[in-house]
């Protein structure tokens, strides 16, 4: 009998279900499955044909977990993207609500506010940065679902895929975290700029690194941002494993990353006139390496951002065709 083939069913049908159940499901139907061979075979020993059909019976990885995680019909997006985009959902709002909260609490600090105009404005940011959170992500995984963007559920028994080798996994964590990072992202460079600071100890005056009306207005850089790294991780996320598909969405999201990232950074001053006019005086004269960073701290950001994506692609590449 193949027991690899039986492996790769039940590595299909368990693995989006939370950790701590997937081992149990996996065994129990690793007994369901051994009752009906012996039910249909009697003595004789199994051949793959026998285990085919069997499994046939027992039904498609999808439906066996629709059945023991419980949302089969519970959903607007249809599985298999549910469960993952339930989950990416989950980190987003609470990303961005967590975000949100904390940009409010820094103002508060920065720009004090009478309590309840305080709260009044922390619950309409609030709202509006959840509301179009909401919108984003449900967009998104519509259009996962609208152009049926193939998620590793296959059900032909020639196509399952392999059980990944421990190189090959894509850890939920790491990409939970990536998720975590682009809304945090967005919500700094958006919402807060002015978090970024530099402070005078003598006066106690505070000067603004970047300039928020600049950073406001090129919204539409940061926001692409934002798109291509939730959607590089809600793939990879979706399939669990390095391959082909991860790798072409990982290059592609790359590229576009690093050509906004490019326009952001160069098309216009990101930096406030002001700090950069006092820099010896924050830094002192004998800082000119600091000075000099500082002067051009869009072309040394754009440089560690390209930097990273490059790390980030290369690392996709090896991962998936490295055998």
């Amino acid at each position: 009998m193949n027991q690899d083939l039986l492996e790769r069913y039940l590595y299909a049908a368990t693995r989006r279900l939370p950790a701590r159940q997937r081992e149990d499901v996996a065994q129990e139907l690793r007994s369901l499955v051994d009752d009906m061979l012996s039910d249909r075979c009697g003595d004789i020993t199994p051949t793959e044909k026998d285990l085919r059909v069997v499994l046939t019976e027992l039904g498609t990885p999808q439906e066996l977990y629709e059945k023991y995680s419980g949302e089969a019909g519970k959903c607007l997006i249809p599985q298999p993207y549910y469960s993952t985009y339930k989950l990416v959902l989950t980190v987003v709002l609470a990303c961005a609500g967590g975000g949100i909260t904390i940009a409010n609490g820094i103002l508060l600090m920065l720009e004090p506010q009478e309590g309840m105009q305080a709260v009044l404005s922390w619950m309409g940011m609030l709202w509006n940065t959840l509301l179009g959170t909401f919108a984003f992500v449900t967009l998104l995984f519509a259009f996962f679902s609208w152009r049926k963007i193939p998620i590793g559920n296959a059900f032909d028994f020639d196509s399952l895929p392999p059980v990944p080798r421990k190189r090959e996994r894509i850890s939920r964590w790491e990409c939970i975290a990536g998720i975590a990072f682009c809304v945090v992202f967005l919500v700094v460079f958006l919402g807060i700029p002015q978090v970024f600071f530099a402070w005078l100890p003598e006066t106690g005056e505070r000067i603004p690194v970047f300039d928020g009306e600049a950073l406001r207005r090129s919204w539409y850089w940061l926001a692409l941002l934002a798109v291509c790294g939730v959607s590089r991780e809600a793939v990879k996320l979706m399939e669990g494993r390095y391959n082909r598909r991860v790798l072409g969405v990982t290059v592609g999201t790359n590229l576009v990353s690093a050509a906004a990232a490019a326009f952001w950074l160069t098309k216009g001053s990101l930096m406030n006139p002001d700090f950069l006019a006092r820099l010896s005086q924050f830094f002192g004269e004998g800082e000119e390496v600091v000075i000099t960073l500082f002067s051009h701290f869009p072309l040394f950001f754009l440089g560690v951002m390209l930097f990273a994506l490059t790390l980030d692609t290369l690392e996709a590449a090896v991962r998936t065709l490295r055998k």
